[in-house]
């Protein structure tokens, strides 16, 4: 019976998650009233398949209401979500095309076994411990016969819909695993495959080598003409491949900082409250200041900051210290108290059921020596518990904190009780007593004011006033102080990416449905969606669904990278050819010094040669002690020479040849969820329509 009402209490968590849900949809249901008005109906086009717009939207609403459950507090940027989402219900939607096409299906059987079987899903095991009961069969029969327990049927329809989204998921699982095997069961290596492995990898070449960088030879003594590139954009034709029609623009983001004065004023502030923080024992006249925030927790000695915990060390109660600023963040720190204090102890908790004299006979069987299986027999539905749990205790109430304290080793004591129950409680173990500090943290921020807001509008606005084009934007961005970032945009994007790793700026969606909606040349106006960011974006360039041209920038920068290196590559042979006739006489012509490198057939090859595929191969082909080069790669002249062939000393068995197949061209790499994603999306059409609902 306990646990059953466990499971009653755990429907109050799931009417927050309802509730989270209805808030979700709310907020983001003006997304699916715009499609509406304007006739569109479906997020994305998978094949002949459509998603939905409204059940894509009622995903949404779902995930915003379990990130909030978990505590994300708004931090998701809702196009990032979104776009999730929907890339989840594309590789969805993908997958039971796929499963249609090679007859995957799981059976009722299958599903009864996963979520009631005697080996569950860990899913469902985790998902019933949370509910409170002991096993799925408990809780499925709580959920489906509430009447039995003298619960109404309402109380159990929110714990009854996790169970059916659970095994929704778990099918989805379980399916999904048997396309890996069916995918990997058809990849398994032969004996022939098995020895051509073993082959590649018995032999490692020690090879002497000279090279000559092309980065060595001046760019501009080699000219690129526009029907080279043409004729290399051609022969890389495949790499500029879109499947949807894409955007180039650049955008300029001007973060919203405080100013001196802002940072001035925010110093004065946080002057008078280290000088409040100085006054009497506590915080009171901080708090009165209503501007900074106050923290006040009691924590063990070594949880505190580090310059604090050393300077508390030996400072008493009441002392003050303001740490240095950080990110135009003020820390300040009072030591309200310290003290040793009763930190862990071990016991066992029993919840009776029943008035005061069952409390009594069962607390006094207990410390007479009768288990808690003893008593289950005896009161049954009216006794639970648990035992030898480890517990913090610091943080309870002095009260409750004093009975564990002044425990007897082992004895059972009344925690808590009323008419109609008693919590029970034996102290087994207790750790010794641990130094805590109660500090109150106090922290103010310097914010941008509404000035400083202003004026860096105002300036950014000058400059896009003088610069209406997206050529001028460009290249008057610098000499007015602004860098513009050049980005390749497609309607999918969830937001502009800035900084060197491509970091996400939150709330740029509406940026990038600008730049589709737009003309090329135009420049945008200031978005300020992001109280963090100023943003304008300038349309360079449109491309239509099929091919980037060979004159989109990036690309051509890559084109003509390769063009010149070929040239470069043929007038170094040129230059070096039988010239010398040995590896000595290659490295004097080339100014460098003979290297060493390991080389085998089956690796990436040693660093020293850098990425130079073609090479790998040769070296390892080549015969011992015969001058090879001057050979032209993707990055350099490389003349060569294979010194010695070192025979592996062992012969590897036929598991690890099995593991190397898997890893390097069998189920290791085609089996693996983003590759078979990869491979459905590219043999089916794939139309996302999310920028149609911003």
């Amino acid at each position: 019976m306990a646990t059953l009402e466990k499971i009653r209490q755990r429907k109050k968590i799931l009417a927050i998650v309802i509730g989270l849900a209805l808030l979700a949809f709310i907020v983001e249901a003006g997304v699916e009233a715009a499609g509406r008005m304007a006739g569109k109906t479906s997020a994305a086009k998978v094949g002949s398949e459509k998603i939905d717009i409204v059940d894509f939207q009622n995903r949404v609403a779902k995930v915003s209401a379990q990130e909030q459950q978990n505590g994300d507090n708004g931090e998701t940027d809702p196009a990032v979500r979104q776009q999730q989402v929907l890339e989840e219900m594309i590789n969805d939607a993908l997958l039971n095309q796929e499963y249609k096409k090679v007859g995957i299906d799981i059976c009722d059987w299958e599903i009864s076994q996963l979520m009631l079987g005697k080996t569950p899903h860990p899913a469902v095991m985790q998902f019933i411990q949370q509910a409170g009961a002991k096993t799925p069969e408990e809780f499925y029969d709580f959920i489906t016969n509430p009447g039995k327990q003298g619960v109404a049927e309402s109380d159990v329809a929110q714990l009854r819909q996790q169970w059916s989204d659970l095994q929704e998921e778990v099918s989805k699982e379980y399916k999904f695993s048997k396309l890996q095997m069916l995918m990997a069961g058809c990849m398994q290596p032969n004996d022939l495959e098995r020895k051509q492995m073993a082959e590649e990898e018995a032999i490692t070449n020690v090879v002497t080598f000279a090279k000559k960088d092309y980065s060595s030879l001046p760019d501009d003594q080699f000219k690129v003409s526009d029907a080279e590139l043409k004729a290399e954009w051609e022969k890389m034709k495949p790499m500029f491949k879109i499947d949807e029609e894409m955007r180039n623009i650049h955008f300029i983001a001007v973060p919203i900082q405080p100013s001196p004065a802002d940072i001035a004023e925010a110093n004065t502030i946080a002057d008078a409250a280290y000088i409040a923080l100085q006054k009497g024992v506590g915080v009171d006249s901080v708090r009165l200041l209503g501007t900074v925030n106050v923290d006040t927790a009691k924590v063990l000695q070594k949880d505190i900051p580090a310059k604090a915990r050393d300077y508390f060390t030996n400072a008493p109660v009441g002392s003050t210290l303001r740490d240095s600023v950080m990110n135009n963040r003020h820390t300040m720190y009072k030591l309200i108290n310290k003290g040793m204090s009763l930190d862990s102890v071990q016991l066992s908790f029993v919840v009776v059921q029943g008035d005061a004299k069952v409390q009594k006979d069962v607390m006094d069987q207990l410390n007479a020596g009768k288990t808690l299986d003893d008593l289950k027999k005896t009161y049954p539905q009216k006794v639970e518990g648990n035992l030898n749990q480890w517990q913090r205790i610091y943080m309870v109430a002095d009260s409750m904190k004093a009975k564990i304290a002044d425990a007897q080793i082992g004895n059972y004591f009344v925690l808590n009780s009323g008419e109609n129950g008693a919590q029970l409680v034996a102290v087994n173990e207790k750790k010794p007593a641990n130094l805590f500090y109660t500090v109150a943290t106090v922290t103010y921020d310097a914010y941008a004011s509404a000035k400083t807001i202003d004026e860096l509008t105002d300036k950014f606005q000058a400059f896009l006033n003088k610069n209406k084009t997206a050529a001028d934007f460009e290249k008057n961005a610098a000499a007015a102080g602004y860098n513009a970032a050049e980005m390749l945009i497609s309607p999918s994007q969830a937001q502009l990416s800035a900084g060197p790793f491509g970091q996400g700026i939150k709330d740029t969606r509406k940026v990038i449905k600008w730049a589709f909606d737009s003309k090329k040349g135009e420049v945008s106006p200031i978005f300020n969606d992001n109280k963090d960011m100023l943003v304008a974006v300038a349309l360079d360039d449109i491309y239509s669904e099929g091919y980037l041209p060979y004159t989109f920038p990036r690309g051509k920068e890559m084109l003509t990278r390769r063009i010149i290196n070929e040239k470069k590559g043929d007038a170094l042979v040129a230059q070096y050819k039988g010239k010398a006739n040995d590896l000595n006489g290659y490295a004097t012509l080339m100014g460098t010094q003979v290297d060493t490198a390991n080389v085998v057939f089956a690796a990436a090859g040693d660093p020293k040669l850098g990425n130079e595929p073609g090479l790998i191969g040769r070296m390892s082909a080549a015969k011992q002690g015969q001058l090879k080069g001057p050979w032209k790669g993707l990055n350099a002249v490389y003349v060569y020479q294979v010194v010695r062939q070192d025979k592996a000393e062992r012969q590897p068995s036929k598991e690890e040849l099995n593991q190397r197949y898997s890893q390097t061209r069998g189920a290791g790499i085609y089996a693996n969820p983003n590759y078979i994603f990869n491979v459905l999306s590219k043999a089916t059409k794939v139309e996302r329509h999310l920028i149609k609902f911003n």
